[in-house]
Formats: structure tokens, sequence, C-alpha cells
């Protein structure tokens, strides 16, 4: 049996519709404020189990093989350190304990390309790189470096098997709750996205990071982080690609790097001023100038793990927005 945190967000919606394809058994975890309704008809238990509470997390443990550790708080912003520690490095502390207690088996943790060290010059980066040490690009990166850090040592300690799994941009369909990249296309298809700035991303869909999750669940090796990648794009061939299949067209600028950094101070100013989150901030812009061109190699030899193609997953992203088109939940790979 899994327990699955963080059932509600993009990667824990398409979890639950791969593992419910399996026919195998989830409950999933849950803040007292979390959209039921996402989970209905997906999960066999809901526990209410906040992520600072260890013996409450053991208790909704209890019984399961396999814990997927996904919830997280992602924010781009700067001066959102502690509310991330708070919950993405002392969270998953209490979820390290309570696998402990409960006597579970495996941990899958949900890490991030963030949390790697990206400043290092060489190329393509791959897990012997090592976890940033205060160093990563945004706050967000050095607390899941943090994180998975615990994780990775407590699966060498022995008693607990851990495996991470460290996932590059993810996109793709079911993201209800609207996080960046898919609020990124719903812009672009009100065309609401004036400018092109410099720098591009790796694109992974969420269906074949669901996918590597759950092989890593079966035979990842205890202690081991796996990349797990799709295409390199530069924003502006994404923009195109993302024309291609929607058939929307609108006209952009070109920012230079300088001026998409200023924007990216003053945007991330004016989102504090009136409470909301920013699609392009200072850390973003610099995120987007890192070169995130990844070696997949270690996932795809010992999990299997193969990506699909960007178009096909823009074009199920654009399709799933527009239309509310079912989609297959199974990853590229078996």
């Amino acid at each position: 049996m899994y327990v699955l945190t963080g059932a509600t967000g993009h990667l824990g919606q398409t979890l639950l519709r791969q593992i419910s394809s399996l026919g195998d058994s989830v409950n999933v975890t849950a803040r007292p404020q979390s959209d039921r309704s996402l989970l209905e008809g997906y999960c066999s238990r809901i526990s209410n189990s906040p992520l600072d509470d260890a013996d409450a997390l053991a208790g909704a443990f209890a019984g399961a093989d396999t814990v997927i550790h996904s919830a997280a708080l992602i924010d781009i912003r700067r001066g959102s350190l502690k509310a991330m520690n708070e919950t993405n490095v002392k969270g998953t502390e209490n979820v390290i304990t309570a696998c402990r207690i409960a006597g579970v088996r495996r941990l899958v943790y949900i890490s991030s390309i963030e949390a790697f060290d990206l400043k290092a010059k060489r190329r393509p980066i791959r897990e012997d790189f090592g976890f940033a040490r205060g160093n990563a690009v945004m706050e967000y990166g050095n607390t899941k470096a943090d994180a998975s850090r615990l994780v990775a040592a407590a699966g060498l300690a022995g008693n607990l098997e851990t495996v991470l799994i460290c996932p590059t941009g993810i996109i793709g369909p079911w993201d209800f709750r609207g996080g960046l990249f898919t609020s990124m296309i719903k812009r672009f298809l009100d065309g609401r996205i004036p400018a092109t700035v410099p720098g591009g991303f790796d694109f992974v869909d969420v269906r074949d990071v669901a996918g590597a999750v759950l092989a890593a669940g079966r035979r990842g090796r205890s202690g081991e982080a796996y990349l797990v990648s799709g295409s390199y794009l530069r924003v502006a061939e994404l923009f195109r690609e993302l024309e291609k299949v929607s058939g929307v067209y609108h006209r952009r600028m070109n920012l230079p790097l300088r001026l998409a950094q200023v924007s990216g101070e003053i945007s991330e100013i004016w989102g504090r001023i009136i409470g909301s989150e920013m699609l392009f901030t200072r850390g973003s812009i610099d995120i987007l100038q890192v070169d995130a061109r990844i070696d997949s190699a270690k996932a795809a030899e010992e999990l299997g793990y193969r990506s699909r193609p960007t178009v096909e997953t823009l074009r199920d992203t654009v399709d799933w927005l527009t239309q509310g088109t079912a989609v297959n939940p199974d990853p590229a790979f078996a």
C-alpha cells in the first residue's frame, strides 16, 4: 500500500491517477483546508496529517509499504525562506521520523533539479554535482537541497529505504491548483504574455515524472537520487511550440537580459504589494540562465525511465485547459 503526501498538487494528482490505473491501494494525507473533491474516487483513506505533526503522520503511514512525499511549498520570490524551511525541511524531517515510527519500508522523496549546485560549470548536469549548500539559485532550491540531504542520509543509515526523484520543470495536465508553468501556458493562451525573456529550461511531462516515482518505489537504490528530465527549450522556442499546438498567435517583444532582470525585480515587488504570485521574478529569470542541460542516464538505466516529446505534453496540456479533454495518465515508459 502507498501513502501519498501532496496529493492535491500537480504531481500528486497524476500519481493518484497512475496508482489507480494500476489497481493499487493508496491513502493520502491532507491538511484540513485541502480540496477533498480532488481526491474522491482515487484513494482509500484521507488522513488529516499536517507536516508539522510527526505523530499524526505516523498514524497515517501505519500499514504502508511505501510513502511518497510530494508535498512542498514552492515560492520563486525572495523573503519566504522561513516558511519554506518549515514545510520543505522540517516537514520532511517529520516525514522521515513518522516513517520510522510506522515501520514503513521505503520513502520516495520528490526533490528538484533546483536542489543541485547548478552554478557548477560542467554540463550536462548529473547526480554527482551534489546538492547545493546555501548556493542554490533561489531560496526554494536551498530548502530542497537541505531536505534532500536528510532523506539521502536516512537511507544510508539503514532501517528505512529512501529514494530521491529530482525532476526538472514539470508541465502537463491535471494541475488544478494552477502552478507556475500551467499559469504561464494559460496566460499565453489568453494573450497576456507581451514579451519573451532570455534563457530556457528543461521541461518534463508530469506523467513521466509520476512513472519514475513509482519505478523508484519498486527498484530504485536506497540513498540514491535520480534526475528526471524531458527536453531543453528556450522560452521563445516554448512559445513557438505552444503556437503550433494551440493555433494561438500573439506578437511579443524580446527583452534583453538586463531589462528582463530589472523587470523581474519590479514584478516581484509589485506581487508582494498586491498579494499575488508573479510569473517572472528576478529568481525565475536567473534560473532560466543556468543552461539546464540534464543527463537522465542513471534514471533510464536503473528505473527504465524515458520521456515523451514535449510537443505531445504541450498538446495534451492545451487540450486539458481549453476543452477538459481526458488524457492518458500513463508515463511514456512501462
